[in-house]
């Protein structure tokens, strides 16, 4: 079973018609980074560019807050809720006195916040991050402590918030229950079957163990949530592990250009299945920054970045040794066309085995 190339069929680079189609067959897509994120989509549209994911954030259409593992997840509009609902309490129980402390925030100075919030956004209202902190800073919260980065998370996790639509390049705030008032009620039964249908049926071959790492939750809950939807899935043993699939998946071949945080690599706990033709390399740092990746028939084949200009951007590739970087052409004119800015292509130094530090170094 090449695992690999299956995965990679299941993710179905281009062939999605709207980044909407794109959320909900996945179940949610990482991010954090918000440049990454929109190629994340785009990638896996067919024709899709940079203003068509922002048109979609601005309709409401996707949602981008924090959801799975306390961590950035674009989600359908109306699945907010009841993901909150199985993972806002335990991500806030995260949140430790140390915390607190630290962001020298209380419950007291936490409920302030709240009713400020929910006076200046109700009826409609949407503010920037920076407008938000410029609030916060009016009622006698001051951010020398990050307080405005904890609050908006417990808000968010809370169900309060949730990031806007896009003003330029700024991000924004709205009241959960305006900008998406349409929301499906599962309770944790139903809430887990929905997540592994949509894990298994988009990221398989995966094992439970993937499943649980991708959405945060214990082997267990994992299980449970698997169980109801065996029936719809084919299973295969391989090198002593179960992984579940799709039924009819066949693998896919191509070349393509993954963003950081991108659902083709990290959404699995078992990464090794994307290293058997060059060998394994760096991919994230210590601290759990992900890089770009080039992806050739689901196998990792080096890192790349984008350097934007102001007319242009400059595609920075940095293959592994046998790596032929002309079967990215047409895929680096693709995000080209998605960024609507002409692509100019710079081949790098390999990036080192065993180092998880990447310098961009021009190749000699």
């Amino acid at each position: 079973m090449d695992i690999a190339a299956l995965r990679l069929a299941n993710q179905r680079i281009g062939t999605f018609a709207t980044a909407e189609e794109v959320v909900r067959n996945l179940g949610a897509v990482q991010a954090q980074d918000y440049g990454q994120s929109l190629w994340a989509l785009g990638l896996r549209t067919s024709a899709g560019v940079s203003a068509d994911i922002e048109d979609e954030l601005r309709a409401g259409k996707i949602v981008r807050t924090w959801l799975m593992r306390g961590t950035i997840h674009y989600v359908p509009a109306e699945d907010v809720r009841w993901m909150l609902n199985l993972f806002g309490a335990r991500d806030l129980a995260r949140l430790t006195p140390k915390a607190w402390q630290y962001h020298r925030m209380t419950p007291e100075l936490m409920s302030l916040a709240r009713r400020t919030f929910v006076e200046a956004l109700s009826g409609g209202g949407c503010l920037t991050r920076r407008e938000m902190i410029e609030l916060m800073a009016s009622v006698g919260i001051p951010d020398d402590r990050q307080q405005s980065y904890f609050t908006f998370i417990h808000l968010a996790q809370e169900g309060l918030v949730v990031p806007g639509p896009p003003r330029g390049k700024d991000q924004t705030f709205v009241l959960l229950e305006e900008w998406a008032p349409n929301q499906r009620s599962l309770d944790d039964e139903e809430a887990l079957a929905v997540l592994a249908r949509r894990f298994f049926g988009s990221h398989g071959p995966a094992t439970v163990a993937d499943f649980a790492n991708w959405a945060g939750i214990g082997i267990r809950e994992a299980t449970r949530g698997l169980d109801p939807i065996r029936a719809e899935l084919v299973q295969e043993s391989f090198d002593g592990k179960e992984y579940w699939l799709p039924p009819d998946l066949e693998p896919a071949t191509g070349t393509c250009l993954l963003p950081a945080y991108d659902e083709l690599v990290i959404g699995y706990k078992d990464r090794a299945a994307f290293f058997h033709r060059y060998g394994e390399i760096p991919i994230s740092t210590y601290n759990g920054m992900f890089y770009a990746t080039i992806i050739e028939d689901g196998q990792i084949a080096g890192l790349w970045k984008r350097v934007m200009k102001k007319t242009s951007v400059d595609v920075e590739l940095r293959p592994l040794p046998g790596f032929d970087v002309d079967g990215l052409v047409e895929h680096t004119r693709r995000f080209g066309e998605f960024l609507g800015l002409p692509v100019r292509t710079i081949v790098r130094d390999a990036p080192e085995a065993g180092s998880s530090k990447v310098s961009w170094r021009s190749r000699k």
